[in-house]
């Protein structure tokens, strides 16, 4: 018999699955699980009969399609007691809807990156009424200059007045601190993210401790900075002591308590926040829906696209399914070459990549009601400012290397293509202020 491999084997349970209850009327939710070793199990909501009826049918389907990795096990949970049924009900709550059956979930369990399997319902705030837009700057790989264009954006809005705090949550290889340092020596905060996390469940933290301002760039405005911290031989330990494995969900998290307190104390405009690359816990936090709009950096590149479709479906049809939203979303086409007739190709590449990309995986179906806009849906491929529209940023080697961001200042809120992609960002929330 051949070798199954993991995801063939949970694909097969799925799709077995799937069958069953719609070819079953009689069954009246299906959960199925995958534990932490990814071994298979189901639990069955319905009457007892049901599933003594077919559980030799449905073990054999499954042997077949899932290996090793079935366990053999299916619960039947309405002949469970109460409690067991509140454990199972909790479970259903957790699993992700599946596009294809209503009444089939999946659960999987995880060891790390929980972040990336949680989802917080809404930000802490509504944006710009009850606070400063939370706005994460992300990118599945790294190089692509997404720290220079957070800088880029938060010197455009202080110049134009703006207060304007920065927060590096690229705890693995952090730089924006670095980069908006407070002096042309580089001097930053001794203190920043990663200790605040450290030191968050230790009573009342003076917040001022942990920022620095940028204030020879900022213009009339100002430019507040949480560093990650201090990169010396205490890093690495602290680093090691945060648990960013915690849920998401949880309204009293350490990166929410900082961002209430940003709100509260520093009082800013703007929060933009700097994350973590690839698949890593910060960066599951951030795009675990505690922001309130997501600027996703990619190139024409397949491996930049296999992680971008990742993040993309999360923000998009997997909210879909839980009956939610979208998060929202800029894309921007990174590291576009300067020979006019390469980047004519590269643009049209990473357009059409991105139509694709969005209206498999983030766009709505158009609704039965043509008035209902509270989806992005298939209408608003055509319009020029809708989350697949890129803007584009070519590849500047006066960039590469930054020494002083005074040095470099003029041109980020300057040149054009940064101009355009700030516009895009701030009229997000122009829209919003005004309906």
């Amino acid at each position: 018999m051949p070798f199954i491999h993991y995801d063939e084997a949970k694909r097969a349970a799925s799709d077995v699955a799937r069958r069953w209850v719609e070819q079953d009327p009689r069954i009246e939710r299906l959960l199925l699980v995958a534990d932490l070793f990814g071994k298979l199990r189901l639990a069955v909501w319905g009457p007892v009969a049901v599933l003594d009826e077919r559980r030799a049918d449905f073990d054999r389907q499954l042997a077949k399609g899932s290996g090793a990795w079935w366990t053999g096990e299916m619960l039947a949970v309405n002949d469970t007691g109460d409690t067991d049924r509140q454990l199972w009900e909790t479970a259903w709550n957790e699993g992700r809807r599946d596009g294809g059956a209503e009444r089939l979930r999946i659960l999987a369990r995880h060891r790390t990156r929980t972040a990336w399997f949680v989802d917080v319902a809404e930000p802490p705030w509504k944006a710009p009424e009850g606070g400063p837009p939370i706005v994460v700057f992300y990118s599945f790989k790294g190089g692509l200059g997404r720290s220079t264009t957070l800088a880029s954006f938060a010197i455009q809005r202080a110049r134009a007045g703006d207060r304007v705090c920065v927060v590096d949550f690229d705890l693995d290889a952090p730089g924006i601190g670095r980069l908006l340092a407070a002096d042309d020596k580089g001097a930053a905060s001794p203190w920043g993210v990663v200790d605040f996390l450290v030191e968050c469940g230790q009573g009342e933290l003076p917040l001022a401790d942990y920022h620095h301002s940028c204030g020879r760039v900022a213009g009339a405005g100002q430019i507040t900075v949480f560093p990650a911290g201090k990169l010396d031989a205490n890093y690495s330990d602290k680093l090691a002591r945060i648990d960013l494995e915690e849920r998401p969900a949880a309204r009293g998290s350490a990166l929410t308590r900082l961002l209430e307190g940003i709100r509260t104390e520093v009082a800013p405009r703007w929060i933009l926040l700097d994350a973590r690359t690839g698949v890593s816990e910060p960066a599951g936090q951030l795009l675990s829906g505690i922001a309130h709009l997501h600027v996703l950096f990619g190139t024409t590149s397949e491996q930049s696209w296999q992680g971008l479709s990742t993040v993309v479906d999360r923000l998009g049809r997997q909210r879909i399914l839980d009956g939610r939203s979208q998060a929202e979303v800029v894309l921007v086409q990174a590291m576009v070459p300067r020979s006019t007739e390469a980047a004519r190709r590269a643009e049209e590449a990473f357009a059409t990549r991105a139509q694709g990309v969005f209206t498999d995986l983030y766009y709505a179906e158009a609704p039965d009601d043509p008035t209902d806009e509270g989806f992005w849906d298939v209408r608003d491929l055509e319009s020029e400012d809708a989350p697949h529209a890129p803007v584009t940023l070519a590849y500047d080697e006066k960039l590469a290397d930054i020494r002083d961001i005074a040095d470099v200042a003029d041109p980020l809120c300057e040149t054009k293509e940064y101009v355009t992609l700030a516009a895009r960002i701030a009229t997000r929330f122009e829209k919003e202020a005004d309906e």
